[in-house]
């Protein structure tokens, strides 16, 4: 491969890469696009992203450059030449996956976002982050004396009736519990027709979701 032909490689590659990343840019606007957390940029985080696939595509089109020019030269010293070009490629490869903004190396970063903007990079930081209890603020704190134990039954009772519990906890937990909005997900439930939850049965179960389930 002359020069000539390594430079319509990079220029389609980087062309491509632009064009792409135009794309899934104005497209993430368009169907809604919303950023985990409110400190989070709206632009820089899509960037970000793209910037990932910028390098792919870019590392792949030096894959290809290198066993172009060691296929084009190869000698008697192949058996040097090859592995160490191998080696190379990976060792450019590691340090991709190392130094992205949700690589080893950058601590303060990573793939699970939470509501404040921080960022779980491990096993038991998520863990730690789904036992943390989370209470609503829009939901009053049960008064002295309140029956926790009458509560739950007025739960497993009207909140069995439409649904199983269990078909929709996944949801209730992640989207609701943990995001502080019990009173949402309670009062949507309370306004269905024949649901048979009365507003007061709304608050008793508000009270019982938010401290202690």
């Amino acid at each position: 491969m002359d020069n000539k032909s390594n430079g319509k490689l990079l220029a389609l590659a980087i062309g491509g890469a632009v064009l792409m990343g135009s794309l899934f840019f104005g497209l993430s606007f368009l169907t809604g696009y919303k950023v985990p957390a409110d400190n989070i940029s709206v632009f820089l985080t899509p960037l970000r992203s793209f910037a990932g696939w910028i390098s792919l595509i870019l590392f792949a089109s030096f894959v290809i450059m290198g066993l172009g020019k060691m296929s084009s030269s190869i000698s008697s010293k192949w058996f040097l030449s090859f592995p160490l070009g191998v080696i190379a490629l990976v060792a450019f490869l590691f340090a991709l996956l190392w130094l992205r903004p949700s690589g080893i190396l950058m601590p303060t970063t990573g793939r699970t976002t939470t509501m404040d903007g921080k960022y779980i990079r491990s096993v038991a930081e998520l863990t730690d982050y789904l036992e943390k209890p989370v209470l609503s603020p829009n939901v009053p704190k049960a008064p002295p004396g309140f029956d926790f134990k009458a509560a739950k039954a007025l739960w497993e009772l009207k909140c069995n009736k439409c649904h199983t519990q269990g078909s929709t906890m996944d949801a209730f937990k992640t989207k609701y519990k943990k995001t502080g909005k019990i009173d949402v997900v309670v009062n949507r439930m309370q306004t269905i027709a024949g649901s048979g939850i009365t507003v007061d049965d709304a608050k008793t179960i508000m009270m019982y979701l938010n401290e202690k389930f």
